[in-house]
């Protein structure tokens, strides 16, 4: 018996490894690819999760406009984390302090209002479909966009804060301890967590 749970135990480990080398190989061969849909992948189920296990509801439409973020997002990441490893090499806690650094201080407030100005103006645009708006197009893109204008406004600055607080030291992990080709599954599992806060933001 013995024997048998250490073959068995054997198997599920060269199944595991088997899997792992090849999402690694597809890593390499079709990066932009793979990172799209890895990233779209892990936010869609954690996203569904987070909601699941707060609200016991799940919004198909957050899902889908998170996921697709998440996703679309995920290919430029992959590249800028090599071009910082190509300025900074190694892991050592200077050249990963600099990556995390300047990873903060020049992706942090662009990816927040892009994402803030990506959810808010397509959810409005979505929910304005779905109840056949009687607006004009003209109008309703005008309604939209002040709607965006307002909310990054208004939210930018305390969440720049919030990310320093939970992004730095996820970056400072991602660069310490990530394969470049495990990265984004990594990025994208912390961006779960920070999703289930952002959408508080977006929805307040």
């Amino acid at each position: 018996l013995s024997d048998s749970s250490q073959a068995l135990d054997g198997a599920k480990g060269t199944g595991s490894l088997t899997m792992f080398q090849r999402f690694a190989a597809c890593q390499a061969r079709r990066p932009v690819a793979t990172c799209l849909v890895t990233g779209a992948s892990v936010m869609s189920i954690g996203d569904s999760a987070v909601q699941l296990c707060g609200s016991g509801t799940l919004d198909l439409e957050r899902n889908v406009v998170v996921s697709a973020y998440n996703g679309g997002t995920s290919p430029f990441f992959y590249f800028w984390w090599q071009h910082l490893d190509g300025m900074w090499p190694g892991k050592g806690v200077a050249a990963v302090a600099r990556k995390a650094l300047v990873n903060q201080a020049t992706m942090a407030p662009f990816n927040s209002a892009l994402f803030l100005t990506w959810s808010t103006a397509l959810e409005s645009w979505i929910k304005s479909s779905r109840f056949e708006s009687k607006d004009d197009p003209t109008a309703l893109k005008s309604k939209i966009w002040e709607k965006v204008k307002s909310k990054v406004r208004s939210e930018i600055p305390d969440l720049v804060l919030a990310q320093c607080g939970y992004w730095l030291p996820a970056n400072a992990v991602n660069f310490m301890f990530m394969p470049q080709h495990l990265r984004v599954v990594f990025m994208s599992s912390c961006a779960v967590i920070w999703g289930g806060y952002i959408s508080y933001v977006v929805h307040r």
